[in-house]
């Protein structure tokens, strides 16, 4: 056993292990290969193997645009109306990106190293992207108010040297996007060049409309070499920063406009057989996991925060049962691998635009939701704990604080001690009770203070110790204040100082709250649309599961409407996630009731019509039970799940739709049509 493992290293190699053979001969690659199918004598273009991009390919270029856009969410909480732009623009531009690469990939792509090489610079664009991601921010120039930076008490100096750090930093981003968006396009133009050469020299080019797409992608090209010289030459100006964003909108829809009336390729024409469906899957797959990966953190974040209560837990369920809804209502409906329209296929996709980014501010929202949440129930228990404290120390006359070992165990997850705190309280106290006034300053600034201290601990806890500028600066002068200000404010006879800094944090949390609800009605109803044009209903049930989801979403909106102004209840806010969540059950739940009547009502109507052919059949003498042939068994012929022919004229064949009973049209592979009438005397019949 020993000698023949070892006389391997000199053996040669044996053509009967066909696996190695044939691993070794796709991994010796060319440098260049023909996409198109190559005529031979004797050979169709039905009887040779097509060819899809690799898994790898697919699954490293998916992961690879998620990672940058993911730099966006991780630098950006989602807190403000700018925040909700910049990540519908950046989304915008990285999200068309990946489109139109894959677009090319799924019908282009071959196993050469020119793809390999091309890839590589690819995966470099999409790693400068997310590394100019932070300072992104399209209110720049625009909204003033937006990119303002707070100074505080910095002199006038230091205020100049911030103001010229920001400009700086969103001036880089800029130019660095357009820049990159920039070698993107013409690393994709020069992909469509080689198309084109392989494409005249295998006869293929039989329509100027081919031309399109390369052409539009070295407009959008030119847009974005334009957009970084005006930011480089006059980078101040309002009209400058307004006119980038039109342009970059015009590069992004030329594109999906050249991509709807190019032209598809004939039948079996090109190697690869790849198909938009399972990308755009694979896509949404990676971005519901990456919003679990959130809400996990956020989640583990609360277990290890103040403890769980009964709010908390029914609020994680809640956040779990929504993922699991849209994963539902996306995944398990009507599948279809090949579109049948070359233009519906290029509407399908763009409408998975507004869909993607909907759910990606639905799962950041729910996220923020549960945070805020959080925050109003330990709040809760804090306040309900130390009103047990001062109750008990009413009782004893106001002369000494009581031990409480439930706030202690609370405060202790915020590195805060009560033992501690009520030695310093007393001893407010007591001087109080030495001034002869009488008035319980110290006293009330001591608690005050403290309870403030508490407050800023448990909001950034919630918040992975992300800060504000402005409402740290206003914190620290909370903290620093006077005895007699605090103790003002606390009694609320002076200025607010607590609620300087309380106020900026609880409006970011709650900003969420105002539009999550009309976010999720507007994700179910992309996904309503999606599934119009996806299934292309003919028939009532069809239609149902259309229009249930449509009426599900619109009602969402609609309540998200009236309710964007309920976030400072604390008695809706802990009903905010479960809205969405019975929302979302519902459709799931009359999506499995009209499955349910759609399935009776088919296996009905097949039961009707094998009893109807069978007595037809016997009443004409023409049925011979042991050699007959079941017609119905020709009418299951797969739809949407092979490429289909898509001529420039009407289409025919498999996608025709004939009345039942006149005759039906049946595609043979060699191309040819035979038509089957039901009132010819030539029946088929089996011959041995």
């Amino acid at each position: 056993m020993r000698r023949r493992f070892f006389r391997g290293f000199s053996a040669q190699i044996d053509l009967k292990d066909e696996l190695y053979v044939k691993n070794e001969k796709e991994r010796d690659v060319l440098f260049s290969v023909n996409p198109f199918r190559e005529s031979r004598p004797g050979l169709s273009g039905e009887d040779e193997e097509g060819e899809r991009p690799p898994e790898w390919l697919e699954l490293a270029g998916d992961l690879a645009w998620t990672a940058t856009f993911s730099s966006l969410t991780s630098n950006t909480s989602v807190t403000e109306p700018s925040a909700v732009w910049n990540y519908a623009v950046f989304f915008c531009l990285t999200w068309h990106l990946w489109a139109t690469q894959a677009t090319y990939d799924i019908r282009y792509y071959t196993n050469d190293w020119w793809h390999h090489l091309l890839f590589a610079c690819q995966l470099g664009v999409y790693a400068i992207l997310a590394a100019l991601s932070g300072s992104f921010n399209v209110s720049w120039q625009v909204n003033p108010d937006a990119t303002a930076v707070f100074k505080g008490n910095a002199t006038e100096l230091t205020g100049n040297t911030m103001d010229a750090n920001q400009e700086y930093l969103i001036k880089k981003s800029f130019r660095g996007i357009n820049v990159m968006l920039f070698i993107s396009r013409m690393l994709l133009f020069a992909q469509y060049v080689r198309v084109m050469i392989y494409r005249k020299r295998s006869k293929q080019f039989w329509s100027w409309r081919f031309l399109l797409t390369p052409l539009a992608i070295l407009f959008a090209g030119g847009i974005f070499l334009g957009c970084y010289i005006m930011m480089k030459e006059n980078p101040k100006s309002k009209t400058v920063a307004i006119t980038q964003l039109i342009l970059w909108g015009v590069a992004v829809l030329s594109q999906a406009i050249a991509g709807a009336l190019t032209p598809e390729d004939e039948h079996r024409v090109l190697k690869s057989e790849g198909a938009m469906a399972p990308r755009l899957t694979s896509l949404t797959v990676i971005i519901l996991g990456e919003g679990l990966n959130a809400i996990c953190g956020t989640l583990s974040s609360g277990m290890n925060s103040l403890g769980l209560t009964k709010t908390m837990v029914g609020q994680s369920l809640t956040m779990l049962l929504i993922l699991y809804f849209i994963w539902l209502l996306y995944f398990d409906g009507f599948k279809i691998q090949y579109s049948p329209s070359k233009i519906l296929e290029e509407l399908w996709l763009c409408l998975h635009f507004p869909l993607h980014l909907s759910l990606i501010l639905v799962l950041e929202g729910i996220k923020n939701v549960f945070i805020y949440a959080n925050v109003i129930e330990s709040f809760a228990r804090l306040t309900e704990a130390f009103r047990e404290v001062m109750d008990e120390f009413e009782s004893t006359q106001f002369t000494k604080l009581p031990e409480h070992p439930r706030l202690e165990t609370l405060l202790q997850v915020l590195q805060m001690s009560w033992q501690q705190e009520r030695v310093e309280i007393q001893a407010a106290m007591d001087a109080d009770w030495a001034n002869p006034t009488g008035d319980f300053v110290k006293f009330n600034s001591q608690i005050w203070k403290w309870w403030g201290t508490v407050v800023h601990s448990v909001i950034l806890l919630y918040n992975d110790q992300k800060t504000d500028p402005e409402a740290e600066y206003k914190f620290y002068q909370f903290k620093y204040s006077n005895d007699t200000a605090l103790a003002a404010d606390l009694t609320g006879e002076g200025p607010p100082v607590l609620a300087g800094f309380y106020d900026i944090y609880f409006s970011q949390m709650d900003y969420t709250g105002h539009w999550i609800v009309a976010v999720s009605g507007t994700l179910i109803m992309c996904m309503a649309i999606l599934n119009t044009v996806q299934r292309r209903p003919r028939n009532r049930f069809a239609w149902g599961y259309s229009l249930s989801r449509f009426i599900i979403g619109a009602t969402l909106i609609i309540l998200g409407g009236v309710t964007s102004q309920w976030v400072h209840k604390d008695s809706w806010t802990i009903w905010i996630l479960p809205t969405i969540a019975i929302g979302y059950g519902a459709g799931v739940i009359v999506d499995r009731s009209i499955l349910f009547f759609s399935v009776r009502s088919i296996r009905n109507t097949e039961s009707l019509s094998r009893a109807n052919f069978t007595y037809s059949s016997v009443e004409k003498g023409d049925y011979d039970s042991a050699a007959g042939v079941d017609l119905a068994q020709l009418s299951h012929l797969p739809y949407g799940q092979e490429r289909p022919h898509r001529p420039d004229s009407a289409s025919a064949g498999m996608y025709a739709q004939e009345p039942m009973g006149s005759s039906a049209s049946l595609y043979i592979a060699g191309g040819e049509e035979e038509k089957l009438h039901q009132e010819s005397s030539d029946h088929l019949s089996y011959k041995p």
